[in-house]
């Protein structure tokens, strides 16, 4: 089928075959590229080329002003507003930027559609006074005369900005638009022996349907419509505008609409395929690519992004039979990998006057940055400086890591000191200093000799940002902060795209949905074909209310979605094999509802208006990995096995072996290679060192006490020590200066509580005629045990917490700052003692247990002893003894027997160290 372009380029020949005084005038330049192809092809004799441009670029040639960007718009109109407004009123421009750009689209949407603007403000100015209106005659707010006050200057910020840009020649593109309406008469007269072809548009705002509307009636132009009578019967949203200019033009008094046709509804397929969330979509693309490559190659194929954020996992996602891909749709600046960088940097800057520590950076924001994936290449090949990092954040615990520290690291290595000095040192309040300084850090990357040449592109375009920054303050001064000059960054990231140089004729066409406007292609893929990708979600992100956009028929989000349909739909104009992929899994906010347009195209079909359209319809659900878990298992080579050994000699704790019990692969690495847990670093104070400092704190409190019995003095005496001590061991085990503010404070105030709780409870031991003496503190023990099953001794060894008398019976205590209760201490089973982690606590008590008995070459029969836990979490129970009473020979016999199972196990060579799965809870 002929394409609508090549039918435009036909008709234009018929009429005038030389072109040489024609210019055509089409929706943006894309098509512009793909038509020049096509005139290539049609014209039969040498000649020059027309003239090929966007209708923005028209409007610009009528005026003769160029139009500004949204930053330096921003900039431009910061300055009128503070000229136009009280000085103990005006915003600062960090507050200006963050809602100028809504008023400026709301300047650009009245001016563009030619609405008498300052009757429109007026109109929202006396709105919004009724709104606020006291029917009491109370006094306004302060608030409330400075919200009427900001309306009634809008009026005033209009005229005074447009004129003020007239005079510069330059403008927002509405004001462009405004203004060729007005210099239309010249240009005419200057060009009355041209001729203008429009084709490909659909929604024209009133100051192109003027422009059009006048060149059609002096018989300048011609306008080509592709329309399909499929919007006309089906009432589709797509005929909204057609109809308007049917029924308004007088121009469609006497002349045909040119052209209306039945191309939707002719022999073609149409495939809806419905999968989970986005990535699976994607791939599905890349199999129907790699489908089609196979069949009739991809020649005349287009993919359509719905959701722009997907292209670079569709293009990880091209087959590889696919020869040539070319991408029309720029990729937005903030989604780069470098983009996180200069995240990091700001961050890294901005947080330090949040944590007033002059001179330092918080470490989190520290580790951001140098865990960036493209700074650490810059550093990381340093490996002495990677080591000192670590000594001060790992071993030091330092959360503030200051500027010296760090350019101490880099201090002998001449080129990395210059980047860490560009990035660390001296960003103080100079904002032009900070921009030239992000300047100088991107020079300083450009020229580093691992940089690929897609970071090259990225650098240079962040470059390019940074210089207009550096411009525009120099001229104007308004950024006066780092946050807002982040702010503005942030803007700019907005609107910025990364553009992809290809072959844009040949190969796979990938595009958005606007750049699709007037192309055709045979083999069409359109992604995310769901509510609020296509159309995209409604929205009135402005300061006119949507009622009087409504009364005034200002355009909305409504004619946006009118807008959508129509491009939506244009492109099964000429398309044959069209494979419509959206997400078909709802969330609860509704994402994941199918587009709309999915609906009509089945209402339409069932009214029979798409008879000779075949529909076909698939649910594909991806192939997921069914295959059982696999558990890791290390065999025990003779390797292993002499490690073993050798471990076995060095001695085996009570907590080691319940670590086995857990997960011998945790064994196998803590135990037998010696792999140490990774180490954060202690913002807050981690459980483990919280432990060291409750049980260092009772050993220097109970210290001058050792072999005496207490008595009710020595309690109260040590009470008033606690909170001496309790920061001694802070500082010892952790830091001081931690422990005065924040959730270390807390920590502090919680061990201080745990150890008066714990004194209080002896104390009413005391109090009823309990007599205590303290035997041992923090007690090192060890032991050989002989393994009659592998004829082997192995060291046992520990620290008992606290070894005491009371009432004649002997206690071993074991602290714990966690929550224990009796159930833990209780046991029928045995055999579970040695393979089930529930009964680990059992265990410990038990091995210690069973070394002081063998230190003191004791039997049971000879001492009444209990061994058993103090927790701290539930002290109501008091000390609770294993089994709740004394250890008997029997216990004792029997946890001999289960330990020397353990322990035959892990020599067993023919026994794996094996993962175990871990359990699932459920609540």
């Amino acid at each position: 089928m002929q394409s609508f372009l090549s039918k435009v380029v036909s008709e234009v020949l018929k009429n005038d075959s030389s072109l040489s005084a024609t210019t055509f005038i089409l929706p943006n330049k894309r098509s512009g590229l793909f038509l020049k192809n096509i005139l290539k092809q049609q014209l039969t004799k040498t000649t020059f080329l027309p003239k090929i441009i966007s209708i923005e670029e028209f409007v610009k040639d009528i005026t003769g002003f160029d139009v500004l960007d949204t930053v330096s718009l921003i900039f431009e109109f910061y300055g009128i507003y503070k000229e136009n407004t009280p000085k103990q009123e005006a915003d600062t421009f960090e507050s200006f930027s963050k809602w100028a750009s809504i008023l400026l689209q709301d300047f650009n949407d009245l001016d563009s559609n030619l609405f008498d603007t300052a009757a429109i403000l007026a109109y929202l100015s006396d709105t919004k006074r009724i709104e606020q209106w006291q029917p009491g005659g109370e006094e306004e707010s302060i608030l409330v005369k400075k919200y009427l006050a900001f309306f009634n200057k809008v009026i005033i910020y209009h005229e005074a900005f447009t004129s003020y840009l007239s005079v510069k020649k330059v403008g927002y593109q509405g004001l462009v638009y405004r203004l060729a309406t007005e210099s239309l008469r010249d240009y005419k007269e200057k060009h009355r022996n041209e001729k203008f072809v429009f084709a490909a548009f659909n929604a024209l705002n009133k100051a192109e349907e003027k422009i059009i509307q006048q060149l059609l009636e002096d018989d300048l132009a011609s306008i080509y419509w592709d329309h399909d009578n499929f919007y006309t019967k089906s009432n589709n949203q797509s005929e909204q505008f057609f109809k308007k200019y049917l029924r308004s033009w007088p121009y469609y008094i006497s002349n045909e609409f040119q052209w209306k046709a039945n191309n939707i509804n002719t022999p073609k397929t149409i495939h809806f395929h419905g999968l989970p969330k986005n990535i699976s979509q994607i791939k599905h693309v890349g199999s129907l690519l790699k489908e089609l490559q196979q069949n009739n190659g991809i020649k005349d194929t287009a993919v359509i992004l719905g959701n722009e954020k997907l292209l670079p996992s569709l293009l990880n996602s091209i087959p590889k039979e696919i020869p040539k891909a070319n991408i029309t749709m720029g990729y937005e600046l903030q989604n780069v990998s470098l983009n996180t960088f200069f995240q990091s940097l700001f961050k890294l800057h901005m947080n330090r006057s949040k944590w007033k520590k002059e001179g330092t950076f918080y470490y989190k924001d520290l580790i951001s940055l140098l865990d960036d994936p493209f700074f650490k290449s810059q550093w990381v090949a340093y490996k002495d400086v990677e080591k000192d990092l670590k000594t001060i954040l790992y071993t030091d615990h330092t959360i503030f890591v200051s500027e010296s520290q760090l350019m101490d690291l880099v201090a002998q290595f001449e080129d990395l000191s210059r980047l860490f000095e560009l990035v660390f040192i001296e960003w103080n309040n100079d904002i032009n200093g900070i921009i030239e300084k992000i300047i100088k850090i991107i020079e300083h990357l450009k020229g580093a000799k691992q940089q690929d040449q897609l970071h090259q592109e990225y650098l240079y375009r962040y470059y390019n940002i940074f210089i207009q920054l550096s411009n525009l303050n120099k001229n104007f001064g308004f950024i006066d902060h780092l946050n807002t000059l982040y702010q503005i960054f942030q803007h700019i990231l907005k609107t910025e795209k990364l553009s992809f140089q290809g072959e844009p004729l040949e190969g796979l066409q990938i595009m958005g949905l606007l750049e699709s406007r007037g192309l055709d292609f045979k083999n069409l893929i359109i992604t995310s074909v769901n509510e609020g990708f296509l159309p995209a979600s409604g929205s009135n992100n402005s300061f006119i209310p949507l009622d009087i956009k409504l009364e005034k028929k200002i355009p909305t989000f409504f004619e946006k979605d009118a807008i959508f349909s129509y491009h939506f739909f244009r492109l099964l104009h000429r398309a044959e094999n069209i494979y419509l992929i959206y997400n078909n899994i709802t969330d609860d906010f509704g994402s994941g509802e199918p587009s709309r347009f999915i609906r009509q195209l089945h209402t339409a079909k069932a009214l029979g208006q798409l008879d000779k359209v075949k529909f076909e319809k698939k649910i594909i659900n991806p192939k997921l990995n069914s295959s059982p878990l696999v558990l890791n298992n290390i065999i025990k080579t003779d390797t292993v096995m002499s490690k073993l050994i050798k471990l076995a000699e060095k001695g085996f704790s009570p907590s080691s072996l319940t670590n086995y019990i857990r997960n011998p692969l945790d064994f196998y690495k803590r135990s037998v290679l010696g792999i140490k847990e990774f180490k954060e670093i202690e913002e807050t104070v981690a459980a483990n060192t919280f432990g060291t400092i409750v049980h260092d704190t009772l050993e220097q409190l109970y210290l001058p006490f050792l072999n005496k019995t207490l008595e009710i003095r020595d309690v109260k005496q040590m009470i008033l020590l606690v909170e001496d001590e309790v920061t001694r061991q802070f500082n010892k085990s952790y830091s001081s200066k931690a422990i005065t503010s924040g959730k270390n404070f807390l920590a502090y105030e919680i061990a201080k509580q745990f150890v008066l709780n714990f004194l209080n409870f002896e104390l009413r031991e005391l109090k009823q005629g309990k007599i205590i003496k303290i035997l041992g503190l923090e007690v090192p023990i060890e032991m050989f045990h002989y393994v009659k099953g592998i004829d082997m001794e192995v060291k046992l060894r520990g620290k008992i917490d606290r070894i005491d008398q009371i009432n004649g019976v002997l206690r071993i205590m074991d602290y714990k700052t966690g929550k224990v209760t009796k159930t833990q201490l209780k046991i029928n089973d045995w055999s579970q003692l040695g393979s089930n982690e529930k009964f680990s606590k059992s265990f410990q008590v038990l091995t210690y247990a069973y070394m002081y008995l063998n230190q003191h070459k004791l039997s049971v029969k000879d001492v009444s002893m209990e061994s058993g836990i103090i927790s701290f979490k539930n002290l109501k129970d008091g000390f609770m003894a294993f089994n709740g009473g004394l250890i008997t020979e029997e216990s004792i016999s029997l946890f001999i027997l289960e330990l020397d199972n353990l322990i035959m196990e892990i020599f067993d060579i023919s026994i794996p160290f094996q993962e175990k799965e871990l359990p699932v809870f459920n609540y």
